[in-house]
């Protein structure tokens, strides 16, 4: 992850914000140790903190690898909530698991492996939090697949909203000024270029950028 935000910005962040869990920090370790792209410390709690103010009971992530965004959802939720982890790795749900357990979060995790959207798809009920994190260009087709499932007053998260591994912020400027002759973006950077000017066309949805991590897409429908 290559944070949006200064050095400085990010230490003070760090020092205004609770301790890290044991359970966290293993995360965090396993993370730099398989060079896992993550959401980060300071957007997980955003996370955390638009889950709680949202009232969310309901929630659906695109990509959970070993479930460190799902860590912070789950913390979000009440007693009686829950947050379905995806992922196409056995594996990677069965570590992700692990973590949720040791952090007494379980509960309210369901864990389902296969192809995200599919998933999403037998699901017949309604969902209040929808995370993307996983492929960027499939981030506009599965808005559409998802939509008509977000319930008034829900809000789609999604990750990598100004930069990534693959993601081009300088890219993502190029497409939205009209004055720019740069060349082409790649797969990743198009693709959230696409999904972040539907959003800006959608009037049922209010949304804004949050500058932190890789940039977080918040969008609540009204």
């Amino acid at each position: 992850m290559n944070s949006i935000l200064s050095d400085s910005a990010l230490k003070f962040l760090d020092l205004i914000s609770p301790e890290p869990t044991e359970i966290l920090l293993e995360m965090e370790l396993l993370a730099q140790e398989r060079n896992f792209p993550t959401v980060g410390l300071q957007a997980g709690r955003a996370i955390e903190l638009i889950t709680t103010m949202s009232g969310a009971t309901r929630a659906f992530e695109f990509g959970s690898g070993f479930g460190y965004s799902a860590y912070w959802i789950a913390r979000g939720l009440p007693s009686d909530g829950s947050v379905v982890l995806t992922d196409r790795d056995q594996a990677e749900l069965d570590i992700a698991r692990d973590f949720l357990t040791r952090a007494n979060l379980s509960d309210k995790a369901i864990f389902e492996i296969g192809e995200a959207r599919k998933i999403f798809d037998n699901y017949s009920e309604q969902f209040d939090l929808i995370l993307f994190d996983h492929y960027n260009q499939d981030y506009l087709l599965d808005f559409h697949a998802v939509k008509h499932k977000l319930l008034p007053g829900g809000v789609i998260i999604a990750d990598n909203a100004m930069s990534g591994l693959t993601v081009s912020f300088e890219g993502l400027i190029s497409f939205f000024d009209p004055d720019s002759d740069d060349p082409p973006l790649n797969e990743n950077t198009m693709g959230t270029a696409n999904y972040l000017l539907e959003l800006k066309k959608d009037p049922s949805l209010t949304t804004f950028v949050i500058p932190i991590g890789d940039g977080l897409v918040v969008s609540v429908r009204t």
